[in-house]
């Protein structure tokens, strides 16, 4: 007590939002027990689901008390996103986090892989709003791949892909932000916030792990997403060709893109 008075434990404001779809049995074995292991309140985890149905299934399925609620939203990952963006107030700090993810990894120099599994996850929510602040921008994300031989000790600000599996934002609004392509719709994140705000942030030191293209449900529902997947990346181009190019080397065999600022060199 100060002055007669108690006082309030101090705790930082965010939310965990988690849009899923076909993995009410998943979510539970992997995101859920993740964010319990790194001793994530419940109350700040929304899981976001496509419809009544899918909240049936899912109210059915997850362990009461290991989440704090389930939203009705609509079937679509970009879709889903917009519709959290508008769920929650602007200025929101949300972690955006996908529903297959089975831990993190951080970098470790002293180490032979260079890495081990992440200590806190809530320093790496602290800490990527306060660079969000720093940088003056509204999203941060990780490494996109769970490898301490490519992961660095470095926060990087310039022009770089933010992976959808986990990432964060002060939240700008619809009216701001909107995404509207269903596949690359993270490169399409990352590249509008960029020409937004002029930075993005990434910790390069931590990476989420997960199986992008292999986990049943989500976005493997659709058929033919090989070719789906190289078409959002052939639009992305297209449409924003001074910041993205092809990238089609990649060993998913999927069409990637590879995000560069060439505005200087298109003068």
């Amino acid at each position: 007590m100060i002055g007669g008075k108690t006082r309030k434990k101090s705790s930082f404001p965010y939310e965990i939002a988690i849009p899923s779809y076909k993995r009410h049995e998943a979510i539970k074995e992997k995101t859920l027990a993740t964010l319990k292991k790194y001793g994530i309140p419940s109350n700040k985890i929304t899981v976001f689901v496509a419809n009544k149905d899918e909240e049936a299934l899912y109210k059915q399925s997850l362990t009461p008390g290991s989440y704090g609620k389930i939203v009705v939203g609509v079937k679509g990952m970009h879709d889903i996103r917009n519709f959290i963006t508008g769920y929650y107030p602007i200025g929101t700090k949300i972690v955006n986090i996908d529903d297959d993810i089975k831990g993190f990894l951080e970098y470790d120099e002293a180490l032979k892989r260079k890495e081990k599994p992440l200590k806190s996850l809530l320093a790496v929510i602290k800490k990527g709003f306060a660079e969000c602040e720093k940088a003056k921008t509204k999203l941060w994300g990780v490494y996109p791949v769970a490898n301490g031989y490519f992961m660095k000790p470095k926060v990087s600000t310039e022009i770089r892909y933010i992976i959808g599996s986990f990432w964060g934002c002060i939240n700008p609004g619809l009216k701001e932000i909107e995404i509207t392509t269903e596949y690359k719709e993270d490169y399409q994140r990352s590249i509008l916030y960029y020409k937004k705000y002029g930075a993005v942030v990434r910790l390069n030191m931590y990476a989420p792990i997960s199986a992008y293209y292999t986990e049943a449900g989500g976005m493997q529902e659709v058929k033919e997403r090989r070719e789906l997947e190289e078409k959002g990346a052939k639009w992305l181009v297209k449409t924003y060709p001074e910041f993205a190019v092809l990238n089609p080397s990649k060993k998913s065999g999927y069409m990637e893109v590879k995000l560069k600022d060439l505005r200087d060199k298109q003068d």
